[in-house]
């Protein structure tokens, strides 16, 4: 099941997030969004979501997105499933989700970074129409990242 996030859902997702990306996103972030019920207005035309999918009432995973109403534009900023989940569709499943998302509010095209290593990932955007468009040197601390974009 894909929902907005809850607060209690912050300890399962600080865990994953801490387990997929070698520099994850502060904790206080996530209690930010999470206290405002995963939704956060920002200006007249950009709204900040998050959903997390879950199996059995445990989170196995979660994304973060905004969307730019004024620009027709959606950016998937975070989107990760626990270590044991993954290859199973859940992520795949969580995308379409966001996807859908978008399309209901009439975003017309949405982008994403994604390290250039992270083949896992690379292949789950590109299955669903996303296209590989620019490598941005340094993007990451450590690592390029790849630019992907879809027009939806």
């Amino acid at each position: 099941m894909i929902r907005r996030v809850r607060l209690e859902d912050l300890d399962e997702i600080m865990l994953i997030e801490r387990a997929s990306f070698p520099v994850a996103w502060e904790y206080s972030i996530f209690l930010n969004i999470c206290l405002q019920g995963g939704q956060i207005v920002s200006g007249e035309s950009r709204v900040l979501f998050m959903d997390v999918i879950e199996e059995s009432t445990k989170v196995i995973g979660y994304a973060v997105w905004e969307t730019d109403t004024r620009l027709s534009q959606g950016h998937i900023l975070n989107l990760a499933i626990q270590v044991d989940e993954r290859r199973k569709g859940k992520g795949s499943i969580l995308l379409s989700s966001i996807l859908g998302h978008l399309r209901d509010s009439n975003i017309r095209t949405c982008h994403l970074e994604v390290r250039e290593s992270n083949v896992a990932a690379r292949e789950l955007y590109e299955s669903k129409g996303f296209v590989a468009s620019t490598k941005i040197p340094g993007y990451y601390f450590d690592e390029d990242a790849i630019l992907y974009s879809l027009t939806l």
